[in-house]
């Protein structure tokens, strides 16, 4: 974990056509902190106990001026919308997504950590959806297109520099469900 907090400006892109969940959550036990103007994030602060005066006005001001510190938000993100944020970090962020829809089921969640070398600056985060394996019934694969009782659906993420430049990530793995069709 470094000492120096990057600042990373964040567009998150729901391309998809399906209600995401995205937890951003920091690494081990240190935190970061959010700048945002979005009804779409919902932060959790960390419970700080003040010992003076002193420590609660320092803690105001850092709060107004760099945001309130997290371990953890949740972004409820709608089809096809962008979120922006700031986010203030010394070390790895994970992303984890979920897709929520009345339609769907059997669901694994999705994750990716952006390290702190890929942090600072400004990065765009993509969403998007891949049909995948069509299943009968009685949940053997379907064969035929008139067999399919439902479909798997994969969210997969992306990381990219405001150029257009992707950034690789090791660490992602795409969300999967699977929705009745």
């Amino acid at each position: 974990m470094s000492v120096i907090r990057n600042s990373t400006h964040f567009n998150i892109s729901n391309k998809t056509n399906k209600f995401l969940e995205i937890t951003v959550a920091a690494d081990q036990n240190s935190s970061f902190r959010i700048q945002h103007k979005s009804n779409y994030i919902v932060e959790k602060p960390d419970e700080n106990e003040h010992s003076s005066l002193f420590a609660w006005a320092m803690h105001s001001i850092t709060n107004w001026t760099r945001g309130a510190s997290m371990n953890k938000i949740t972004i409820n993100i709608p089809a096809k919308e962008t979120v922006q944020c700031d986010i203030n970090s010394n070390g790895h962020l994970e992303f984890t997504t979920g897709v929520k829809w009345s339609k769907s089921f059997d669901h694994n969640e999705g994750a990716m950590v952006i390290p702190p070398e890929n942090q600072g600056g400004e990065l765009h985060l993509v969403y998007a959806e891949h049909i995948g394996i069509g299943y009968k019934q009685n949940g053997d694969v379907a064969l035929e297109p008139k067999d399919i009782h439902s479909q798997s659906i994969i969210v997969s993420s992306v990381v990219k520099t405001m150029e257009g430049h992707t950034i690789e990530i090791i660490d992602n793995t795409p969300s999967v469900c699977r929705v009745h069709i």
